[in-house]
């Protein structure tokens, strides 16, 4: 399966649920499942953001305490990419309204593309794994393992209270 890098915290607010655009300054032709690989680096700006809104809150709703909890450089799950849209159309027609918590968690300067992700499907037991600049694959074998469902109040995110499927 193809994978791609994120940094922490926007990886781990990609599987809450509270964030469904990822945002590049460049475009993929890949549609359908995307691996995605928390990065080992954490710049000390990233950091520094978990401790403001809306990062806090979203971090602690998706049971983050603090940043040295988000894991990183792992293979994390998997969500499916279904387009990318230039930054500009998602302002302009309100798909991601200014100074919405989505907004804030992305960098949609004129110039820039939006992944669009759903369905993201987190791993129950995460795995290290060397990433890469663009998109690297990732063996399949290894997403074959448990997974946390979709929560069962139907977010549309992963649940991990939810039990375990096999």
């Amino acid at each position: 399966m193809k994978c791609f890098t994120i940094l922490q915290p926007w990886a781990s607010l990609l599987f809450s649920g509270a964030k469904r655009f990822e945002t590049r300054s460049w475009l993929t032709n890949h549609r359908g499942l995307l691996a995605i690989h928390a990065g080992r680096k954490f710049p000390e700006a990233a950091r520094a953001l978990c401790q403001t809104e809306p990062f806090r809150l979203a971090l602690r709703e998706a049971g983050f305490r603090d940043s040295a909890d988000l894991p990183r450089g792992v293979v994390l799950g998997y969500v499916e990419l279904v387009g990318c849209y230039p930054t500009e159309d998602l302002t302009a027609h309100r798909i991601v309204p200014v100074n919405s918590a989505e907004w804030v968690f992305g960098d949609y300067r004129p110039g820039r593309w939006a992944w669009g992700c759903r369905w993201p499907v987190r791993l129950a037991i995460l795995f290290p794994f060397p990433g890469w600049r663009g998109l690297f694959d990732v063996p399949d074998q290894l997403l074959r393992r448990p997974l946390l469902p979709r929560c069962p109040a139907g977010c549309g995110s992963t649940c991990p209270n939810a039990p375990l499927r096999g």
